[in-house]
């Protein structure tokens, strides 16, 4: 399949992921996965947890979580992803990658504008991410998302990136 189609096959298996994800939230979350920005206040509005996967092609749940983020104004954004903060090169092919606990969202942007953007990016964060991240000057917190406990610490010792 070309790549505008993987993008597709990706949103559907992002948006089942958050249906599972609204399940386990139960009455907290709202019923269906959100596809559209603009009904993120409505539905915060109602009390409910509004829960997204993948909005179009071309573009990761990364970008999706920083483009809801700006649009609700938010003062934090935290990608809890499969690594544990951001290198300086990809420590699975560098071993003298170090992890970077504080930079700004413009060395986040040198980093990551060297990741390939195809569907099933792997990039700690991808790139279009990243520049809405710049652009809109969230906070943002990238750490290790496989364990729960790194949640409630996201305001002490998260161990993970802070972007600034």
């Amino acid at each position: 399949a070309n790549e505008a189609y993987s993008d597709l096959i990706g949103i559907e298996i992002t948006r089942l992921n958050a249906r599972l994800l609204i399940s386990a939230l139960g009455d907290r979350a709202y019923p269906e996965p959100l596809k559209e920005y603009t009904k993120i206040p409505e539905v915060l509005g109602m009390g409910k947890i509004a829960v997204m996967g993948g909005v179009s092609p071309g573009q990761t749940t990364d970008a999706v979580a920083a483009v809801a983020a700006e649009f609700i104004g938010a003062d934090l954004l935290v990608n809890a992803t499969s690594v544990d903060g951001v290198y300086t090169s990809d420590p699975r092919k560098d071993s003298s990658a170090k992890k970077i606990e504080r930079m700004s969202a413009e060395e986040l942007v040198r980093i990551v504008m060297s990741s390939e953007m195809k569907a099933g990016l792997t990039a700690v964060i991808d790139p279009l991410a990243a520049k809405i991240i710049e652009r809109s000057r969230i906070r943002t917190i990238v750490m290790d998302g496989r364990d729960p406990e790194n949640l409630r610490k996201i305001f002490s010792n998260h161990g993970g990136t802070e972007i600034i």
